[in-house]
């Protein structure tokens, strides 16, 4: 298999300068091993032993004596899957306090909360944390980092985007859209064409494996149908009390699985924006399923015409829409603090996105021709917000980088997935 090169190799390169280990942590397939493993001998000739923790001969090794084990490995170490080993981590700050300011250590792990749980209690300034995702279209593209960053900045910056107006960038469903969302962004189904049955391997894996790691899960077929509805629900805000009564369990089971999903990045929560304001605003979170192939699959949807016509097509395409723009923060190291907006009666912001003290608000609209009446909910909230934004958004497929109004710019869906 041929290496594809990560954004995000640049931002573990500068890490590796100010920290004694990295850990990158992400859903299982996303990467994390062959980018660590690609990092080691390319940026360390002298040499990086790995040691997998996956296998149990692996595990018992380090457990029937830790102290052995680092003698045994005493140069700079890759060591994989961490979290099998939770145990190893007051022996890593011992390991690194022994040459401080010296990198000694890439770390690997599948499970976002309990990972960091343990890097807080006993690596806290040794360590650097990092998110590696599936990959983002512009990755798959072969773009390079700076096109990621550039295309970050034009949403931060209204000055940025006015050097860009006129600029096209089309973009249409059949030969762009679809086909990403179809193949999500795991490298053995976006690069390698692993399909159907890999995400039906997958499921099984997650679901059979993950899952009992994770937490103690009385009935594995009803989590797996939990899984199926929070993937026909990406990009909403999950009535809980609904899916309890359709699943038959109550409200803290919901609560717990949908923990399990988020510790696993198998979903995206994203809070919901209302400190700033008096108004009366929905306050619970929307929730998105983070790989888009993935979530397809789940939901039995197999071709264009089923996709297309999905009566919740418009929170699909949404959810595919700011997962890319997630991806792209997180593999560039930037700062994610995403939030959206909504008010009881239906106006709704789909993202916010801070940056240096002010907040840019995105609307996503599927659509190649943005109207005035699509503007209503950007309109609205830069009203009530005029010190926090001086800009809105709409991403769309019309392929212009233009004004829609003063304040309103619309930036090509193409632009987002090739880069600019």
């Amino acid at each position: 298999m041929d290496y594809r090169r990560r954004f995000i190799e640049k931002h573990i390169r500068d890490l590796c300068g100010s920290f004694g280990a990295v850990l990158v942590t992400g859903p299982r397939q996303a990467g994390k091993t062959w980018l660590l493993s690609q990092m080691a001998r390319k940026f360390f000739p002298d040499g990086m032993e790995i040691v997998s923790f996956d296998t149990p001969s692996e595990i018992d090794e380090f457990r029937r004596d830790p102290e052995l084990f680092f003698a045994n490995h005493p140069g700079r170490l890759f060591l994989d899957e961490v979290q099998h080993v939770p145990d190893i981590f007051p022996y890593l700050k011992r390991e690194i306090d022994r040459r401080p300011g010296e990198f000694r250590f890439f770390l690997s792990g599948s499970q976002h909360f309990p990972l960091m749980k343990k890097v807080t209690e006993s690596l806290a300034g040794r360590a650097a944390v990092l998110d590696l995702w599936p990959f983002a279209v512009q990755e798959i593209r072969d773009s390079e980092v700076s096109s990621a960053e550039r295309t970050l900045d034009l949403l931060a910056d209204p000055f940025l985007l006015e050097s860009m107006l006129g600029r096209e960038y089309p973009c249409n469903d059949r030969n762009d859209v679809i086909p990403s969302m179809f193949a999500g962004g795991y490298p053995p189904v976006a690069l390698w064409n692993g399909g159907e049955p890999w995400f039906e391997s997958y499921r099984r894996t997650y679901i059979q494996r993950d899952i009992r790691d994770l937490s103690q899960v009385g009935d594995l077929g009803m989590f797996d149908r939990f899984v199926v509805l929070c993937a026909g629900r990406t990009g909403t805000i999950i009535n809980k009390a609904e899916v309890g009564r359709s699943l038959g369990v109550n409200h803290k089971t919901v609560d717990h699985w949908l923990n399990l999903l988020e510790t696993s990045y198998q979903i995206e929560r994203i809070p919901a924006h209302h400190a700033t304001s008096t108004k009366r605003l929905v306050k619970r979170p929307r929730w998105l399923f983070a790989d888009s192939g993935f979530g397809l699959h789940l939901q039995a949807i197999r071709d264009d015409r089923a996709l297309l016509n999905a009566p919740h097509f418009g929170s699909l395409f949404e959810s595919f829409v700011i997962m890319e723009i997630r991806k792209l923060h997180g593999h560039t190291g930037r700062f994610w603090d995403a939030r959206f907006w909504r008010t009881p009666r239906g106006l709704e912001v789909d993202l916010l996105l801070p940056f240096a003290g002010r907040l840019t608000p995105i609307e996503i609209k599927h659509t190649a021709a943005p109207r005035r009446s699509n503007l209503r909910s950007l309109n609205s909230f830069m009203n009530g917000e005029k010190d926090a934004a001086n800009h809105g958004i709409v991403i769309s497929l019309a392929p212009r980088v233009e004004r829609l109004t003063e304040k309103i710019y619309n930036l090509p869906l193409g632009l987002l997935l090739n880069g600019p």
